[in-house]
């Protein structure tokens, strides 16, 4: 069910006519065949919750010490898990995690808050204005290439479009493995699942595709006992959740019932991990790619109507990834404007300048685009708009928002850059509602950390300071991101993120495992953290040279029982 597929050659081009029919025939017989084989296989480990797994490793099956299984669920809200762990209706998550390992009380993902470009995070250590992976679309103006990664035929073409060390290859000579996920660049052992979980997508059986996962444990368990070890990192991808979440919302009867649906997997593979005797000297993570905010309507911004009817924009956002490179140059040349606003809470806009596509626009012209149509049409004046951002300099960016325009600056310095928020004339994040806050804000520069420890648990706009010039020169991106308001998103749903509200912004983050005090709380940490943080626990060297967005979180787990008041 999870194995690779391979592709092989045929010498159909040599055949007689008959004999190519026939061919054709059994291979239209063969497609019928997996086709039929995929939906009853999907029936199958659809009905149920799902049933421990029957197969087990052989004894001379080499087992890591210490290993690492990695839960990574999309759309898994770190303050729903802390709730529902608190109520007790997520009983493996709080026996495995909340009592038997540690939680971050505040981790945040990354900006955007996005599957694609935060599990790139996950699992390089590095923020998206390293990997260059924006979000699940993105538009480069030099190549013409518009890339969508949610279609079946697109999804892995990730791999390809970043080039950071992942997880997997750092890791290497050492064996991993990956359950339905896109991210698996230098993975040992790829359990894909996409025809199974393909009829699930069509069937909108969300929740079956989350049991799928647990389930193809066995699948990952007979390749062990095949290759003769056990992967020393092993991805449980669930990406099931997420889907409801959009479908129903985080507040629905759905979205709670496919929460439950993932502590009970949780709970099948750390039973099953438990009688192969691999729990003791396995390093359980549970881990998500961002949260999950409700909408609805009236909810819905339309930008597309607004740059075209009344900003008189020539704009697109037609998605174009194939054909020739010639062909798509042609097509986006007829344009002025490319709008990506399909992923979610996160919009962002390129204009093209006057020597066209390959050269962006510098700040004055940007700055002209915006301020041109009258004050009720400007983008950070519109229902629903949050947040507006665009570049000022190479150190300095203006936002924007109904309450007015500020800046970010950046600096150098010899430990790595310093940022400093000038709420000035308008105090746009609400910064200086908070006195402590206030405080930090007038004392001027600080690292990106300090941004992180001062802001991590506001509900509004946390750690944002530090992200936003670094985002705003990724040329995927564009020269304006626009972040919605708490109830409304880009595109029509009833869940989303992507925004820099604390419910898009904060992920769940948990690690149990040897040495690691039960029970016991991390202030704060960021996605960024995760794969500095393994490397430490299985003590892997990085690369010379290699550096990290992230910081190892092992002193900290490590340290004490009682790290509430940790902030690293």
């Amino acid at each position: 069910m999870g194995t690779a597929h391979h592709n092989g050659r045929s010498g159909a081009q040599t055949q007689p006519a008959a004999a190519h029919a026939l061919a054709s025939a059994r291979g239209a017989d063969v497609l019928r065949r997996l086709l039929a084989f995929a939906f009853a296989s999907a029936f199958l480990v659809g009905c149920g919750p799902g049933a421990p797994s029957r197969l087990n490793l052989r004894p001379d099956v080499v087992r890591p010490r210490p290993g690492v299984v990695i839960f990574l669920v999309d759309g898994l809200p770190g303050c729903r898990v802390a709730r529902g762990c608190a109520e007790g209706w997520l009983p493996n998550i709080r026996e495995r995690f909340c009592d038997g390992g540690v939680c971050v009380a505040h981790a945040m993902t990354c900006v955007p808050a996005i599957t694609y470009a935060s599990i790139a995070t996950l699992l390089t250590g590095v923020e998206p204005a390293q990997h260059q992976l924006i979000g699940n679309r993105w538009f480069d103006p030099v190549s013409a290439c518009f890339r969508c990664y949610v279609n079946l035929a697109h999804y892995r073409c990730v791999n390809a479009d970043y080039s950071t060390p992942t997880l997997y290859e750092l890791i290497q000579p050492a064996s991993s493995a990956s359950i339905q996920a896109a991210h698996v660049r230098g993975v040992t052992g790829d359990f894909a699942n996409w025809a199974v979980s393909g009829v699930m997508w069509l069937f909108h059986d969300f929740t079956a595709i989350d049991k799928l996962t647990a389930t193809t444990l066995n699948d990952v368990a007979q390749w062990a006992n095949w290759e003769g070890r056990w992967p020393t990192v092993l991805t449980c991808y669930f990406p099931g959740l997420d889907t409801v979440g959009h479908h129903h919302g985080p507040d629905s009867p759905e979205f709670h019932r496919g929460m439950e649906h993932i502590d009970h997997q949780i709970g099948r593979v750390c039973a099953w991990l438990q009688r192969q005797g691999l729990l003791e000297t396995t390093y359980l993570v549970l881990v998500s790619d961002h949260g999950m905010v409700a909408g609805g309507r009236p909810g819905h911004i339309d930008l597309f109507r607004l740059l075209r009817d009344d900003w008189g924009r020539k704009v697109t956002r037609r998605m174009l990834q194939d054909g020739p490179d010639a062909m798509r140059h042609r097509y986006y040349d007829q344009f002025d404007t490319v709008l990506n606003n399909q992923d979610g809470r996160r919009a962002s806009l390129h204009f093209r300048s006057a020597t066209g596509w390959r050269e962006p626009p510098g700040p004055p012209e940007v700055e002209a685009i915006l301020t041109t149509p009258p004050p009720a049409q400007q983008l950070w004046n519109l229902p629903g708009v949050d947040l507006v951002a665009y570049l000022a300099s190479d150190g300095a960016a203006i936002i924007r928002s109904g309450r007015g325009l500020a800046r970010i600056e950046a600096r150098p310095t010899e430990q790595g850059p310093e940022y400093r928020y000038l709420p000035v004339p308008a105090d746009v994040l609400g910064y200086l509602d908070d006195l402590q806050l206030t405080a930090f804000v007038q004392a001027g520069f600080h690292s990106s950390r300090d941004w992180l420890g001062a802001t991590a648990a506001r509900q509004r706009y946390p750690d944002v300071v530090p992200h936003l010039i670094p985002l705003l020169h990724v040329r995927r991106l564009g020269q304006v991101v626009l972040f919605a308001q708490p109830g409304y998103s880009f595109v029509r749903e009833h869940g989303g993120h992507g925004g820099v509200d604390g419910e898009d912004r904060q992920m769940t983050f948990m690690l149990a495992g040897p040495g690691i005090p039960p029970g016991s709380t991390l202030y704060t940490a960021r996605a960024a953290d995760l794969t500095p943080t393994l490397l430490d626990l299985l003590g892997v060297a990085p690369p010379p040279g290699a550096t990290f967005d992230g910081v190892s979180l092992r002193s900290a787990i490590l340290a004490t029982p009682d790290t509430a008041k940790t902030e690293p």
